[in-house]
């Protein structure tokens, strides 16, 4: 091997390696270090500190779901893992102390070398070097937009609770003890970061992969999850409303209607690159971006279905007592678009949203979306600081650097 890894996972047997000179190597050059174990983390945790070892991340064997489904001998975990140290799996290690871990390992695109006193002894000349580590950012005093891809989050934060306890009640609840940013949250600044950089679409499918699977319970799809933890996440043609969830980003990067058009079919085809799928996210962040600059919510409307299809003339009340909860384009679409059209406010278009008693949190956060791009229809202020408060540090500076080069 003629790597130079810039990160190491172990298991809990393995990471006793983590003494003399690897540790020495480690700290000086900033390797970054992980556990895998298909213990619980706290029992991984109670092990690192008998022994008197820190790593950088505990995966354990329940953190991707909670029936553990995903452990060992299955590669999720590996994938998981590198995500969390900022890594490709490509540019890790694996210490393994048999030869059934070589398989996850090898499924992941991960070298591996066995706990053996040869092996270990020549690890560190294979290490490369990392930046030194910056310190932790804080967010306090952070003056939190009440416009932008705020919208988004706040709507799908809004809708999380109610995917699984569906409600009718205009009135329901306001974030409720399990609300959280979900899968439409993390894609969405997954997509933004994407449009900070360089656009290629090689970029994108990292930016993607590498934020999702740092946050794998944010309720992706299976179908998704499958594509975020293969080894070449080819396009599997998806026609569902993942692809719409997570394009406003496009409508506020945008300089042009059809730089928009462009950008959300780019964002679309690397998972969801079916018709469906790219006509679904250039509807939303066409309206993003017609909304963003000025115009007319009704002209929007007829825009997108003249262009598009998608018919957005049904009342709100009709839809709720249908209650269709289809998670295709051509059906879940229309619904976020009637839900802000016939909203006045934001707080209107969000109620209205989750109480169709459909996929509330995607509805909502789509539906956010739109009003949060139309003037007049702000975030109320208390709903996007209580939002941004459930956004882990990472997801907080993609935004908090998203908003303020695109802004609101």
């Amino acid at each position: 091997m003629s790597k130079k890894y810039k990160g190491i996972i172990f298991n809990s047997v393995t990471v006793r390696a983590l003494r003399g000179r690897l540790a020495e190597a480690v700290r000086e050059r900033w390797i970054r270090t992980a556990v895998v174990s298909n213990h619980g983390r706290d029992e991984v945790r109670e092990i690192l500190a008998r022994e008197g070892l820190a790593v950088d991340v505990v995966v354990g064997g329940f953190d991707l779901d909670r029936f553990g489904k995903y452990r060992k001998p299955a590669p999720d975990m590996l994938f998981v893992a590198a995500a969390k140290l900022g890594l490709e799996p490509g540019e890790t290690v694996c210490v393994v102390d048999s030869p059934t871990e070589r398989r996850p390992a090898f499924l992941a695109g991960i070298d591996t070398v066995y706990w053996e006193q040869d092996c270990i002894d020549g690890l560190e000349d294979l290490l490369g070097e990392n930046p030194p580590a910056e310190p932790p950012r804080s967010f306090e005093g952070v003056d939190v937009p009440v416009t932008g891809l705020m919208g988004v989050i706040v709507g799908d934060v809004v809708g999380s609770y109610y995917e699984h306890h569906r409600t009718t009640d205009y009135d329901f609840p306001l974030f409720p003890l399990r609300s959280r940013p979900t899968d439409d949250t993390v894609g969405s600044l997954a997509v933004a970061r994407w449009l900070l950089g360089e656009r290629t679409r090689e970029n994108l499918v990292r930016s993607m992969v590498q934020l999702c699977n740092a946050h794998p319970r944010a309720g992706y799809s299976h179908r998704f999850k499958a594509w975020l933890r293969s080894r070449d996440h080819r396009p599997y043609g998806g026609n569902t409303n993942g692809s719409a969830m997570r394009v406003a980003a496009c409508g506020w990067a945008a300089r042009s209607l059809r730089e928009a058009l462009i950008l959300a079919e780019q964002t679309a085809e690397v998972s969801h690159n079916s018709r469906e799928g790219i006509r679904g996210a250039q509807a939303v962040a066409a309206a993003v971006y017609l909304a963003r600059t000025g115009r007319r919510k009704a002209l929007i409307g007829q825009y997108v279905a003249e262009r598009f299809g998608y018919d957005s003339s049904r009342s709100v009340d009709e839809i709720r007592r249908t209650a269709d909860r289809s998670y295709n384009c051509d059906v879940s679409i229309p619904q976020a678009f009637c839900c802000w059209l016939q909203s006045e406010t934001y707080e209107q278009t969000v109620r209205n949203a989750v109480s169709l008693a459909t996929d509330a949190d995607t509805i909502a956060a789509i539906a956010g979306g739109l009003a949060a791009a139309s003037p007049g229809m702000e975030i109320p202020k208390a709903w996007a600081e209580k939002a941004f408060g459930l956004l882990k540090n990472d997801l907080k500076a993609i935004l908090v650097e998203f908003d303020a080069r695109f802004g609101g």
